[in-house]
């Protein structure tokens, strides 16, 4: 097992609220009821496996809003192609862990916050640790990673804490929500795929088929084929992750802060989508690979 590093951090009640005053004009009508839904985001434990390109500057967004208890995965090191996109690559970092480096971003940002982190990732050995008392989780997890995502949702559904994951992939300009809560289709019988199988190209086109909802129109599925199946690399389009940060930030603090008004999402084999090049956006029921 990998040294884990913690991070406790000081809590200073005045400098809290002066740091997150500015969220609360909209979280009630009252100032009362601005504090509890602020308190609620405080006080939450919300895990983050993968703290790449969406994961890693959701971690950072969370802390800026109040949150102060997080745990951290992800077993990977930063390399050239992440500067791209993924919040704490740059030439400095390259072949550091990027748990460890954005726990250490999120920690110096107000150094009140509660981090534990996992540099060897999600695996069936560390899932349940790292799910327990976890409030809510980010599946943020590197797209070919079929068992040890098993591993993570196992944990999930045995987990009494727990109350939902969210994954939000990017895919071209569309960002894809889907929710994950104890009653919802099982990621086992979304991908249909055994943990152990070995990724030949018909496993890998069927996991494409079932992790990706909406497939885009342009490039052409030969061009497609040719980053999942021969590189076996997810191609990304460097200002996606941001805009799917924004939107998972958004729901999951909108969720906990149980505000009034939130439109439900839709949980697997449903899911929601926002498509910036068409610029659309829209919530779907039921199984999408059926249609």
């Amino acid at each position: 097992m990998a040294d884990r590093k913690t991070y406790r951090g000081e809590y200073d009640e005045a400098l809290y609220w002066e740091r997150v005053d500015r969220n609360l004009g909209w979280l009630g009508d009252t100032p009362e009821e601005q504090r509890k839904r602020q308190e609620k985001l405080r006080d939450s434990v919300i895990g983050i496996v993968g703290t790449g390109g969406i994961g890693g500057a959701v971690a950072l967004r969370l802390v800026r809003m109040g949150a102060r208890n997080l745990k951290l995965a992800d077993p990977d090191e930063f390399d050239v192609t992440n500067i791209q996109r993924q919040m704490g690559a740059d030439l400095a970092t390259v072949g550091r862990n990027k748990a460890e480096v954005v726990a250490e971003m999120a920690f110096d940002l107000t150094r009140d916050v509660n981090i534990d982190v996992y540099p060897e990732g999600i695996t069936p050995g560390s899932a349940e640790e790292f799910m327990d008392g976890c409030d809510y989780v980010m599946d943020q997890m590197e797209f070919y990673q079929v068992k040890n995502r098993y591993a993570l949702h196992r944990a999930f559904r045995a987990s009494d804490r727990c109350k939902f994951m969210l994954k939000i992939p990017t895919v071209g300009h569309t960002v894809i929500v889907y929710k994950y809560t104890h009653d919802s289709m099982t990621i086992e019988e979304v991908y249909d795929i055994p943990e152990d199988a070995e990724f030949t190209d018909d496993v890998v086109r069927k996991l494409v088929e079932r992790a990706i909802a909406v497939m885009p129109d342009y490039p052409d599925r030969a061009e497609i084929d040719r980053w999942f199946l021969d590189m076996r690399r997810m191609p990304i389009f460097g200002a996606c992750p941001p805009m799917a940060e924004g939107i998972l930030v958004e729901r999951l603090a909108m969720e906990i802060m149980e505000l009034p008004g939130v439109a439900p999402l839709p949980v697997q084999p449903g899911y929601a989508i926002f498509d910036s090049k068409n610029w659309t956006a829209r919530m779907v029921p039921g199984k999408w690979w059926e249609r």
